[in-house]
């Protein structure tokens, strides 16, 4: 195996070379190229670009993406997103890193790319494994396998055995992982795929230090480490000592295993890798707490979790450097053009005065403007003021007529019930002596059929006083109004009303009352000429903010439409008295449904206008 891997080293070298140099030149004249040119360059050589410089790598990145999305080029920008969260993710940006993931999934399904899918499926699943959602992860690779086998991209499919490999290797399953790292290593030697190479041999030297060959696995690494620095991948060598020094520490050799950490703590700060940084010193923390340096061991535990605490402000950072950049450049700039306009200041004192001419023109003709969009603004508000007169005259009016019938309705009602209730009442007791005076069977059967009659009159009386004014409305309020009507009703036979109140703990104002007594009654009226109902509920709530009045019927649903162009008065009746109580009024039904329900909603604010003008 090593010699193979030796073979191949030696093969790839003049190529990679070759390649590192030309990347190297283009990165010198990067702000030579076109946008389309800097999108292309950065898609194809991402990984030699952020393997080189994190910083670099996530700028160029970024440009990459708005390029792409400003000119719809979906493919590239399906990449570019790719690319985009691959950094933000291993520079601890881990919220931005999973949107750009999701973009770039989108655009992928969108071209039906199964390669592109198949390649961010991967990268999400190290994402979720991440946040510990071990499941999405495990779906999310299993999909990506799926995708890459069936376009058969074997560069895919072996990062995806090797992710789920390594998976199963940390839950201590190596029937599954032992297999899967197998698979990905053929893959990786098939495609010749030196990156690819360079992380499976990290997995075979683990697989090798659980067997106890710790050469073999010693062997693994360093192979690794030299295929990673021909190729330029520094953020990989990186990784190499960090897991370098994870076999010394297993195998108890913490010395070395320190040297190590620190050798990677090190060049990961410098390389601006911040979480390898952290792991680095977590493990010398652990390091020197088994050779018993508490204090050392304490001082690298308080930098991993500084470097942890400041991981989510790196792009914070990042920002406001690149403002104070922009600032600085802005006052160059400035000072520059300054100097020019000083040097050329008598050759543009004409064309000045021309602009300032014509400056002069146009903000007169602005004013022109303004003064004419000013007086039209004060005719139309003189026309809305007068309009909102008008109607606040009519709303007046109509109130007062209001007013004035109930107060006829109330004074007819006491009159009829004052005066002619007395007169059938002091009929009635002189007909009570009639039997006394004539005992025949002709006078009894008057007397009877005189006595029904006059009863008869008296509850029509009551029946003409209760719709005119209710006594028990002006007396008791409301609840026991609605109440009485309720059972005179029901009583009839048609149709039964039910009623419930809740929080009426006192009485409302004199109009509110009226108004809701009169929108019952018009409505169950109503139902009662042109309905099917068999059953009517009246429910009345009250709280602190408002007052609801609820009639619910089971008759058959209607068009509400029709109640706009009927030329009857109930429905009008209805609407000018809820406008005079400031309330909102809502129908629901809808034809060939069952059932109807009539809300009136009163806001408590607007009750104590109402009672404001009561008192007055």
């Amino acid at each position: 195996m090593r010699s193979l891997l030796l073979g191949f080293i030696s093969t790839v070298l003049a190529c990679f070379a070759t390649v590192c140099w030309s990347q190297n030149t283009r990165l010198d004249s990067i702000e030579d190229l076109s946008d389309i040119e800097l999108t292309d360059y950065v898609n194809e050589h991402f990984y030699a670009i952020y393997s080189a410089n994190f910083r670099q790598s996530l700028e160029l990145t970024a440009r990459a993406v708005e390029f792409a999305a400003t000119n719809s080029w979906v493919e590239k920008e399906a990449l570019a997103q790719k690319n985009y969260g691959i950094v933000l993710y291993l520079t601890g940006d881990y919220e931005h890193a999973l949107s750009a993931y999701l973009r770039s999934y989108d655009l992928y399904d969108s071209l039906g790319d199964k390669s592109g899918l198949a390649q961010v499926c991967n990268e999400m699943g190290n994402y979720f494994q991440k946040q510990s959602d071990f499941e999405r992860a495990l779906e999310l690779w299993a999909q990506s396998e799926q995708l890459a086998t069936e376009v058969n991209d074997l560069t895919t499919l072996g990062t995806s055995l090797g992710m789920q490999a390594s998976f199963y290797w940390l839950r201590g399953d190596y029937q599954k992982s032992d297999p899967l790292y197998t698979r990905c290593y053929e893959i990786r030697k098939q495609e010749n795929d030196s990156v690819g190479l360079g992380y499976i041999l990290l997995d075979l030297a683990d697989i090798e230090r659980r067997k106890g060959n710790f050469q073999g696995a010693l062997n693994h690494f360093n192979n690794s480490t030299q295929i990673r620095k021909i190729i330029g991948d520094r953020q990989g060598v990186l990784e190499n000592h960090k897991s370098l020094a994870d076999l010394y520490y297993n195998e108890g050799q913490y010395q070395a295993a320190i040297s190590q950490y620190q050798k990677a703590a090190t060049e990961s700060q410098e390389f601006g890798y911040p979480d390898l940084t952290r792991k680095a010193y977590d493990s010398l923390s652990s390091a020197y707490k088994l050779l018993g340096d508490y204090r050392r061991s304490l001082e690298y535990k308080i930098h991993a979790e500084n470097i942890e605490d400041s991981l989510f402000n790196i792009e914070r950072a990042a920002i406001i450097s690149e403002l104070e950049t922009q600032y600085e450049t802005e006052k160059n700039e400035r000072l520059i053009a300054q100097q020019e306009v000083e040097l050329t200041e008598q050759e543009a004192t004409i064309a000045r005065n021309s602009i300032l001419l014509a400056a002069s023109a146009l903000t007169l003709v602005l004013l022109i403007f303004i003064g004419i969009l000013w007086r039209n603004r004060i005719s139309k508000q003189a026309k809305i003021e007068l309009q909102q007169m008008h109607i606040s005259a009519k709303e007046a009016e109509v109130r007062s007529t209001i007013s004035s019938q109930e107060q006829e309705r109330a004074r007819y009602a006491r009159d009829l019930h004052d005066g002619f209730g007395q007169l059938i009442s002091t009929l009635n007791l002189n007909l009570a002596g009639l039997p006394k005076i004539s005992s025949s069977a002709e006078g009894q059967e008057v007397y009877n059929t005189t006595t029904d009659v006059i009863e008869e009159m008296y509850m029509e009386l009551k029946n003409i006083c209760f719709d005119m004014m209710p006594q028990t409305l002006v007396n008791g309020g409301l609840e026991p109004a609605i109440a009485e009507f309720a059972s005179r009703v029901s009583e009839a036979g048609s149709i039964k009303v039910e009623t419930s109140f809740f929080g009426l703990g006192s009485r409302l104002p004199e109009n509110k009352e009226v108004a809701v007594f009169r929108i019952v009654q018009e409505w169950i009226n109503n139902i009662l000429k042109h309905g099917t109902a068999k059953t009517v509920t009246v429910q009345i709530t009250a709280d602190e903010n408002e007052t609801t009045l609820m009639i619910e019927d089971d008759g058959d649903g209607f068009d509400k439409n029709l109640l706009v162009g009927s030329t009857g008065n109930g429905w009008r009746n209805i609407n000018s008295r809820t406008s005079l109580i400031s309330g909102s009024l809502e129908l629901e039904t809808t034809l060939g449904s069952k059932g109807s329900t009539l809300i009136l909603n009163i806001p408590e604010s607007q009750n104590q206008s109402v009672m404001a003008e009561s008192s007055n």
